[in-house]
Parts: C-alpha cells; structure tokens; sequence
C-alpha cells in the first residue's frame, strides 16, 4: 500500500476492548471512511475500541478531525477510545494541534494483559 489507510480488526483484548491496527496515512483522502466506518461500529457494538498506531505514517488535519469526532462520537455512545503506538509524525502533528492531551494512550505491552 503506498497511500491509504488500512484498520484492521485485531480482535477484542481481555479488557473488553476491541483493537484495530491502523496502518498508512490518515489524511484527506481516507480519514472520512474510516471515520464513518468507526462511528458505525460504535453505535452498532462494542463501544470501546483501541486503535494500535505503530503503523500509522501520516497524520494530516483531516485525519485530527476524524479523531476527534470519533471521541465526540465515542463519548455520545458512553463508550471509550484508547491510543497505543503514537509516534513520529502522528504523534508530533497531534501535540501541535493539543489533541495529544485529550485523547487516552494505554502501553502497548498493557493493552494485551
């Protein structure tokens, strides 16, 4: 995949989250169907999802937006969004628009205990 964003479905964790890996770059050009695809999930089932971002490249403002409505989202279903694996542009881009400080990170090696 060079351009794209792909999230796959991990499985649900222990703690009665359900993980997806994301993989690629969230931007312009995919974050509204991942959006819609989430924002579905939660009004459909489980309600509090973790998504593994070690394979996330790219994080434009779009791809902030979605995540914030999918908080928004999560929070209007009482559910939960957990973060795990943010680094390098992502997590950089997320720090400069304060988002870093409002979203939950769980340790990866935590998520799967």
């Amino acid at each position: 995949m060079e351009h794209g964003l792909e999230w796959k479905v991990l499985g649900t964790a222990p703690d009665g989250f359900l993980e997806f890996a994301l993989i690629g770059d969230c931007d312009l050009y995919n974050a509204p169907s991942f959006l819609r695809d989430m924002v579905a999930r939660l009004g459909a089932g489980p309600t509090r999802l973790r998504f593994d971002c070690a394979g996330l490249r790219y994080l434009d403002s779009t791809g902030v937006g979605a995540i914030i409505k999918l908080l928004q989202a999560a929070k209007a279903h009482g559910g939960e969004l957990r973060f795990t694996g943010l680094m390098g542009t992502p997590r950089k881009v997320l720090t400069l628009c304060n988002v870093i400080s409002i979203i939950k990170e769980d340790r990866r090696d935590a998520a799967r205990s």
